[in-house]
C-alpha cells in the first residue's frame, strides 16, 4: 500500500526526538519505561489524529503534483533565510457584517459594517494601493521579488460566511485579492455562520485565497507538541484535499505563538504565518511571525488612512 510521505516524516522527526530521550534513561528501567509510555502516548496522539484527516494513502490530488518546469521561486523554506525585509501591510479583518442585537459581544467590535469596508476598498483603490497575493509575498520575501506600488495584503480571520456575502463581492468588483483563514472543524457545520464547503471553493473564484486558521481554534501554546503538530498538519491536509492545491499559509488562533509554535507550524508544512503583533515590516528570517494591523468597527476610512500612512 503506497504511504503519505509527510507522514511518515512526521513520525520519523518524533522518533528521532524521542530516542536521545530514551536513550539517557535506559540505565533507570523504572523511568525509563515511564518515559516511553509518555512518549508511546504522544506518538499515538500523532498518529489518531493525522489518520482522521489526510488524504488516502499516497493520493494526491494533480494540482498538488510536481510539474516538469521549475517554479520561478520554489514553495519552501530553506534552513539559512535570507535577512531581507519588506514593508507589506497585512490588515486584519475578522467580520464584515450589520452589527445586531443577536451579535455575541465578542464580535462586535470586530464587525466592520459592509458600507464601511466598501468604502475603504474604494479608498485603497483610490490612493494607488495594490492587494497581493500570499504567493506574491512569499515571492517578494523569500527571492527577493519585486512587489507592486503600495503593496498590502487583505485577510480575514476565523471563516465566517459574510466573507463571501458582504466581502468579497466588493473585493470582485474592484479586482482585489484577500485571504480568508478558516478552522477546518467549522467548515460545513451545525453553525450557519461559518463558511461551507461550497462557499469556500467560490471564494477562490473571487479571488480569494484560503489559508488555515487551526483545526479547532485553540491557543496552540497551550497543546503538546504532539497534539499542536497534529492540529496544524490535519488542518492543512484536510484543506488541500478539499481544495484540490496546496494551502502554506497559516493565522494563529487569538495571535498566540512563541518560538515553539514557529517551528512546529515550520514542520507542519506551513511557509507564511500571521500574528496579531502590529506592525508592517516583514522579517524573510521570521516568515512564520509577520506583524498585521487590525481593523476594527471603529477603524473607518480615516483610521485605515492613519494606519497605513506610516508605511506608505
Amino acid at each position: 500500500m503506497a504511504t503519505d510521505a509527510l507522514y511518515l516524516n512526521l513520525l520519523a522527526a518524533f522518533a528521532a526526538a524521542a530516542r536521545p530521550v530514551l536513550d539517557r534513561n535506559s540505565t533507570r528501567p523504572a523511568h525509563g519505561r515511564a518515559m516511553h509510555a509518555r512518549l508511546t502516548g504522544s506518538l499515538a496522539v500523532l498518529v489518531g489524529a493525522l489518520s482522521l484527516c489526510g488524504t488516502a494513502a499516497g493520493v494526491v490530488p494533480a494540482a498538488m503534483q510536481g510539474s516538469s518546469a521549475a517554479p520561478a521561486c520554489a514553495l519552501r523554506l530553506s534552513g539559512a533565510m535570507p535577512g531581507r525585509k519588506v514593508v507589506v501591510p497585512i490588515l486584519m479583518y475578522h467580520r464584515v457584517n450589520v452589527v445586531t442585537a443577536s451579535t455575541p459581544a465578542e464580535s462586535r467590535a470586530l464587525s466592520v459594517h459592509p458600507a464601511v469596508f466598501a468604502r475603504q476598498m474604494r479608498w485603497l483603490s483610490r490612493n494607488g494601493y495594490h492587494t497581493i497575493t500570499q504567493r506574491q509575498l512569499f515571492d517578494a520575501l523569500v527571492c527577493g521579488r519585486a512587489l507592486p506600488h503600495r503593496p498590502v495584503l487583505l485577510t480575514f480571520d476565523d471563516g465566517y460566511r459574510d466573507v463571501f456575502f458582504n466581502a468579497s463581492r466588493v473585493l470582485l468588483r474592484l479586482h482585489m485579492h484577500a485571504t480568508a483563514y478558516v478552522v477546518t472543524d467549522r467548515i460545513s457545520g451545525p453553525d450557519i455562520s461559518f463558511l461551507t464547503w461550497n462557499l469556500l471553493h467560490a471564494l477562490e473564484q473571487r479571488g480569494i485565497e484560503i489559508g488555515s486558521h487551526t483545526r479547532a481554534h485553540r491557543d496552540m501554546r497551550s497543546l503538546s507538541d504532539a497534539a499542536m503538530l497534529a492540529d496544524l498538519t490535519c488542518s492543512r491536509r484536510v484543506l488541500e484535499r478539499r481544495l484540490g492545491h496546496r494551502v502554506p499559509w497559516l493565522a494563529y488562533p487569538f495571535g498566540s505563538y512563541d518560538a515553539r509554535v514557529e517551528g512546529l507550524a515550520r514542520r507542519a508544512g506551513y511557509l507564511l504565518g500571521v500574528t496579531t503583533e502590529p506592525g508592517a515590516v516583514l522579517s524573510a528570517r521570521r516568515p512564520l511571525a509577520l506583524p498585521r494591523l487590525r481593523v476594527l468597527d471603529s477603524t473607518g476610512v480615516r483610521g485605515l488612512a492613519a494606519m497605513l500612512g506610516p508605511w506608505s
